[in-house]
């Protein structure tokens, strides 16, 4: 499955070029509401006591320890371009993610009216004696941060969750980066000043081809965009 990751020029090219990208924290997204699950069943009345606890002693140590990589299938979309690839003058990362064949399996998110839950019962029982375990932030990052307002679903987004005390990751300045490979694909946005021969130049020797590098350009006929040839 091929996902993308649009990004203004300057920082797809040092992915590229220091094989490394940037690590979102979860705090940080563009809408306040993502990553923020409410939490049913709990025997107290939802108020903002109830809620703020239940943000302390369920949800903030996973805040600390997880972040989150984005991606979208969405390539001859406009709006993406326009939102997340510095209007159109940016650059389109194409990574396959082949998890039948023990690559990273990336989660699929869904759009919906209703804020994500978490049952109170259930997180109780994965949590012994108020540990956080694997197998209860597993349970929150497939229940609480893979839904979002269906007014995002124009992004198709798929999503990776990473440690960021892990082994691949390393914090530079004030912000986490971990390894990653060579794209699979680069599309250039349709304004984007960027040629063939300046990505071949920095990833060729690792696979790329000018056959994997691609222009966005618009179509005639209607709003969407045509990705072919640079």
């Amino acid at each position: 499955m091929m996902c993308y990751r649009f990004l203004k020029t300057e920082h797809a090219l040092d992915i590229m070029q220091t094989k490394r990208w940037k690590v979102g924290r979860l705090l940080e997204l563009n809408d306040p509401a993502d990553c923020q699950p409410n939490l049913v069943g709990a025997p107290e009345q939802p108020d903002e006591a109830a809620w703020n606890n239940f943000h302390q002693n369920y949800l903030a140590s996973i805040y600390e320890d997880i972040g989150v990589l984005c991606f979208s299938t969405s390539i001859s979309d406009p709006v993406v371009w326009s939102h997340y690839a510095d209007a159109h003058r940016g650059i389109a990362l194409g990574f396959d993610f082949q998890p039948d064949l023990g690559g990273v399996s990336p989660y699929q998110v869904t759009y919906q009216e209703s804020r994500a839950t978490l049952d109170f019962a259930e997180a109780e029982r994965m949590r012994p004696e108020g540990r956080t375990t694997e197998a209860f932030i597993e349970k929150v990052v497939t229940n609480g941060f893979t839904k979002k307002a269906l007014s995002w679903a124009y992004e198709k987004e798929y999503r990776i969750f990473t440690h960021l005390g892990g082994a691949e990751c390393q914090m530079i300045g004030s912000h986490y980066f971990q390894r990653c490979g060579s794209p699979n694909e680069v599309v250039l946005g349709l304004r984007c000043p960027i040629r063939t021969a300046d990505i071949l130049r920095m990833v060729g020797r690792d696979g790329v081809t000018a056959q994997n590098v691609r222009r966005a350009r618009s179509d005639r006929n209607n709003y969407s965009l045509v990705i072919g040839p640079a």
